[in-house]
C-alpha cells in the first residue's frame, strides 16, 4: 500500500463549513458507496456534490480548486461509524481519520446536545457529525447503569410508551435497548429486561418514528430481540458457538434477521479487543495512522499490547461466524466499533479489516461504512458520492477495493465541502 506522510489537521476557524466555492477532484478512482468508478472527475460546489463524471470539468469554472488524483488515489464518501459512545473531543479525533459521522449508542442527552451545537457552530474547529440514542432502555441495575448512574430505567411493558416519549422529548434520534445480562462482559448475572418489555419498547419506538436497536451479547439474546421486533442489533453475539454457519442455530439466526429485514452492527473490533486480542495495536505501528493518534489512543493501545487490559470471556471466532452467516443470508452489515474513551475514527479502519477477514468483500466492507448505515438510519444526504448529496469525503492513496488497508493512507478529508486536512490543493 502506498504510504506518504499523514496529513496534518487544519483548524479553519470561523466559516469552516461555509464551503462557498468549488473543488474539482480530477482523475480519481471513486467508490461511490456501492460501486467503483475508475478514473473519473467529481465536482463539489457549495458543500455538495455537483457533478460526477464527464460533465464535472466543464461545470467547474475557472476558480475551482483542483485535487489531482493522477489515477492513484481513491475518493470515498466520508465514513460512518455505526456504534460509538462519544466523550469530549472524540468527534474531532474521529474526523482526522475520515469518519465524518458517528452514531452514538448511549450517552447523557446534555452531552449530545452540546456536541450537535458544536458541530453547527462555524466559530469552532470542525468535528464529525453525530446522531444518538441518548439514554438507552434498561432495567434497574441492568447493563448500562454501571456506566451512567441515575439513567432512567423501566420494569414492565406498561412503562414503554412513556419511556420512549421521554427519549423523544430529550432529542433522541433512535432507541437503544439493552438486552444483555452481562455474562459475556464478565460481570456475572445482572437484571435484564424481559421479552414483552423489549417488544413494547420496539412498538413504542416505531409509533414515534424511531428505529429500535438492541444491545445483545449472546446468540439466544439476538434471536429473542429480533423476535421482539427490533430493527437492528448493535453487536453480533460473542458467546461460544459451533463453527459451522450453514446449519443449526447460527443459520437460523441469520435467516430470522433476513426475514425481519434487520441490520447487524458486528463491532468485531471491540469483541476482539475485549477478548484480549492485540491486532488493534498495529494502528500504533502504521506510519499512516500513528501520527494522528491521540495520547489517549496510544495509552489504550499500550495497555492492550502489554496485556494490562483484562480479557473477558468473549469469542471472536463465534462473532466472525455469525457475520459470515448474516452476509450469506443477505442481512445488511453496518461497520461500528463501540469505541468509548479512545480510538474514535482510528478503530473503524481496523473494523473494515476484520469485516473483510470475516467474509465480506472489500466493496461490501466499504459499503458497510458508507451507504448502508446512511440508508439504515435515514441519513439520506450522505453515505454516497452522487449529485446533490453532502460533500463529506475521504481521499486515500491506493485502492481500498484491492487492499482494504488502503483506507488508512489518508490524503485528505472534506466535511460539507470544506477541506479539514492539510494536504494542499492546487489553484486552477
Amino acid at each position: 500500500m502506498p504510504m506518504e506522510a499523514a496529513p496534518a489537521i487544519l483548524d479553519p476557524g470561523a466559516g469552516a463549513f461555509a464551503a462557498m466555492g468549488s473543488t474539482l477532484f480530477r482523475r480519481v478512482r471513486v467508490f461511490d458507496g456501492t460501486q467503483r468508478l475508475d478514473a473519473t472527475d467529481v465536482l463539489v460546489r457549495d458543500g455538495r456534490i455537483a457533478e460526477v463524471g464527464g460533465r464535472a470539468v466543464r461545470a467547474a469554472g475557472q476558480r475551482s480548486e483542483v485535487v489531482d488524483g493522477q489515477g492513484r488515489q481513491t475518493l470515498l464518501p466520508g465514513l460512518i461509524d455505526a456504534h460509538t459512545h462519544i466523550v469530549e473531543g472524540a468527534l474531532a479525533r474521529a474526523l482526522r481519520f475520515g469518519v465524518t459521522t458517528e452514531l452514538d449508542m448511549a450517552n447523557p442527552p446534555v452531552l449530545i446536545r452540546a456536541a450537535k451545537t458544536e458541530y453547527e457552530d462555524p466559530s469552532t474547529p470542525p468535528t464529525a457529525d453525530v446522531r444518538s440514542a441518548g439514554a438507552a432502555a434498561t432495567v434497574p441495575g441492568g447493563h448500562g447503569t454501571q456506566f451512567f448512574p441515575g439513567v432512567p430505567t423501566l420494569r414492565s411493558p406498561g412503562e414503554a410508551a412513556g419511556f420512549v416519549a421521554d427519549r423523544v422529548a430529550e432529542g433522541s434520534d433512535y432507541l437503544k435497548i439493552h438486552y444483555a445480562d452481562g455474562v459475556p462482559r464478565g460481570r456475572g448475572p445482572v437484571p435484564v429486561l424481559d421479552p414483552p418489555t423489549v417488544a413494547a419498547l420496539a412498538t413504542a419506538a416505531h409509533e414515534r418514528g424511531l428505529l429500535a436497536v438492541a444491545h445483545v451479547g449472546t446468540l439466544a439474546a439476538a434471536v429473542e430481540a429480533l423476535t421482539a421486533g427490533v430493527d437492528g442489533l448493535a453487536h453480533v453475539f460473542a458467546d461460544a458457538q459451533p463453527a459451522d454457519p450453514d446449519t443449526g442455530p447460527i443459520a437460523e439466526f441469520a435467516a430470522l434477521a433476513a426475514e425481519r429485514q434487520a441490520f447487524l452492527v458486528p463491532t468485531l473490533t471491540m469483541i476482539d479487543m475485549y477478548a484480549g486480542g492485540t491486532g488493534i495495536c498495529d494502528l500504533a505501528d502504521d506510519p499512516a495512522l500513528a501520527p494522528l493518534l491521540s495520547d489517549e489512543d496510544r495509552q489504550l493501545l499500550g495497555r492492550q499490547r502489554s496485556g494490562a487490559n483484562p480479557a473477558l470471556p468473549l469469542y471472536p471466532e463465534s462473532a466472525a461466524t455469525g457475520v459470515r452467516a448474516a452476509v450469506a443470508a443477505g442481512v445488511p452489515i453496518l461497520a461500528g466499533t463501540d469505541m468509548v474513551f479512545a480510538l474514535h475514527g482510528a478503530a473503524l479502519h481496523r473494523e473494515l479489516e476484520l469485516l473483510v477477514a470475516a467474509g465480506l468483500s472489500t466493496a461490501q466492507a466499504l459499503t458497510a461504512a458508507t451507504a448502508t448505515p446512511a440508508r439504515a438510519f435515514g441519513l439520506d444526504d450522505r453515505g454516497r458520492i452522487a449529485p446533490g448529496l453532502r460533500a463529506d469525503l475521504l481521499l486515500v492513496d491506493g485502492d481500498p477495493l484491492a487492499d482494504i488497508r488502503c483506507t488508512r493512507a489518508i490524503a485528505g478529508v472534506w466535511q460539507r465541502g470544506a477541506q479539514v486536512s492539510a494536504r494542499p490543493v492546487l489553484a486552477r
